[in-house]
């Protein structure tokens, strides 16, 4: 029995190690021979970094098969790839992430693509102010990537709601960033604009008429299951789980996601019946420039604890925290089932 894995993200190749290191036969499907670690992108867009990519052969388990392609539909027990081919399968995990196209002239900076084409519009116009839309992560990181980059910058935001966003924006804000509190439309502003206030999903699910949620997200069950379709599962910033109602789009989430795919796909070759997904929150790691950041302790609820760390000594946490994820994946690259997760709230 073969599982077959779309997509070479932290889901995809934290699913793909588990089964290998297990003996199960993998296939990965994905579009590039490397992997990206999305959450170094807002210093590729400014410079400050040439890529975040790394060949997957560093992190994936050698057992696994890659094969370099697109898939553009998916069957009752086959994928249809962009190469013309028909890539059979016995059991599917769904882990194609997320991502945007620009949007009304606006930049995002949500793939390896957009960021790429970002970088491009800040070497052209090395003078032009930006205007970043959003005080989520993305629009932090970015803005303060961006100060550090010596760019002059305007961060529009809502009125934060959290401690951890109004904390953000008053250290921005010594910085040099320009803070405006407020709602605007992206496509109304000049000069260049990144709008980092939400994401999109590949339309993969909804094209193959596999059940999906308003925002194209594929639905799957409390064991990652697709109603339905009892061999395919997802995991990822492309799948939706009504319960736990708490997660977000995150690699903190995405990689516990794929290890509890494989743990299913693996219960089920046993014959036994998967456990439901379950996971909690410890913390959020913040980059704000020039060698400083925030961690935000959080409840599993991803509610926030009083307690946080900041300035340098944020900044080297969150660093660190980023050179995990990668080593998380290497060490269940090594031993199959050597990471784990917080319980859930």
């Amino acid at each position: 029995m073969t599982t077959t894995v779309l997509g070479a993200g932290y889901a995809g190749v934290m699913a793909s190690n588990r089964l290998a290191g297990r003996g199960e036969e993998v296939v990965l499907v994905t579009p590039n021979p490397y992997f990206v670690e999305r959450i170094r992108l807002h210093r590729v867009a400014t410079g400050l970094r040439e890529n975040a990519r790394l060949d997957l052969g560093t992190v994936l388990n050698s057992a696994v098969e890659v094969i370099q392609d697109t898939a553009t539909k998916i069957g009752d027990d086959k994928l249809q790839l962009a190469s013309g081919e028909n890539l059979p399968y016995d059991t599917l995990l769904y882990a194609v992430g997320s991502g945007a196209s620009a949007q009304n002239g606006t930049y995002r900076i949500v793939s390896e693509h957009e960021t790429e084409r970002l970088r491009t519009a800040l070497a052209d116009a090395p003078d032009a102010p930006v205007t970043v839309v959003g005080a989520g992560l993305t629009g932090v990181e970015l803005a303060g990537a961006l100060r550090e980059a010596g760019r002059a910058v305007k961060l529009i935001s809502t009125a934060p709601d959290r401690r951890a966003i109004q904390a953000h924006l008053r250290f921005l804000a010594k910085q040099g960033v320009e803070i405006e509190v407020g709602r605007v439309d992206p496509a109304e502003i000049e000069g260049l604009v990144v709008d980092t206030t939400g994401f999109t999903v590949p339309s993969l699910a909804a094209d193959s008429g596999l059940p999906v949620d308003e925002f194209g997200r594929l639905l799957v069950d409390e064991q990652l299951t697709v109603k339905g379709h009892p061999n395919i599962l997802g995991a990822g910033d492309a799948v939706h789980l009504e319960a736990p109602a708490y997660l977000r789009a995150a690699c903190a989430t995405a990689l516990p996601m794929g290890a509890h795919a494989a743990d299913v796909i693996t219960a089920r070759r046993e014959g036994q019946a998967g456990e439901a997904f379950r996971m909690g929150y410890v913390l959020q790691c913040t980059d704000l420039g020039s060698g400083r950041g925030r961690v935000q302790f959080l409840h599993p609820d991803d509610t926030e604890r009083a307690i946080a760390i900041d300035g340098r000594a944020g900044g080297l946490v969150k660093e660190t925290i980023c050179r995990m994820t990668v080593r998380w994946l290497t060490q269940e690259r090594d031993r199959a089932g050597r990471y784990s997760w917080p319980a859930g709230a």
